[in-house]
């Protein structure tokens, strides 16, 4: 029972010191559950699918050569929090998976929340890289070359009922 801040207990009053400490709920292992693709899947399959899907974006462009720079080039996008690592190069005018142990001549490195902000153009590659949320190793030509060519896409490219779901995201 409690009286005027003394609680009473049947044989004892007395006032209470501290606050008892309230442990806290442990938060869902929500990383490590995404992280888990990228963990038990082969890099190879990774960047199978996101080729896959980058042919279907960059189709135009394709068509265009204007990835002309990539032929014989190895591209490696690491989303570092999510524990992905892809390897892309040119081949026969379409982006395929690089072959396992083939070098990157170029890494763009960073969150996916900061591929997320340059896929919406929500941010331009300069200030991703400038404020080092995106990293950049290797070739710079070749870096430059692709930044450039990101710079230059239109928005619009991601279907929409994609792009509003991404949105939500970021």
């Amino acid at each position: 029972m409690a009286h005027n801040g003394i609680i009473a207990f049947p044989f004892t009053i007395c006032r209470p010191i501290m606050p008892l400490p309230v442990p806290p709920i442990p938060a869902p292992p929500v990383r490590k559950l995404l992280q888990l693709p990228g963990r038990v899947l082969p890099p190879a399959f990774h960047a199978h699918g996101l080729s896959l899907l980058l042919n279907r974006i960059f189709r135009e462009a394709l068509a265009r050569d204007e990835l002309w720079f990539l032929e014989n080039r190895v591209l490696q996008v690491e989303v570092t929090d999510l524990a992905l690592d892809y390897r892309l190069t040119l081949e026969n005018g379409r982006l395929t998976a690089a072959s396992p142990g083939r070098r990157p001549d170029v890494r763009f490195g960073g969150s996916v929340r900061e591929f997320l902000v340059l896929a919406l153009g929500r941010e331009d590659p300069d200030t991703l890289f400038f404020q080092r949320r995106l990293q950049l190793e290797g070739d710079t030509e070749l870096g430059l070359e692709i930044k450039n060519f990101l710079y230059s896409l239109e928005q619009g490219l991601l279907p929409e009922p994609v792009e509003r779901l991404l949105l939500r995201l970021v």
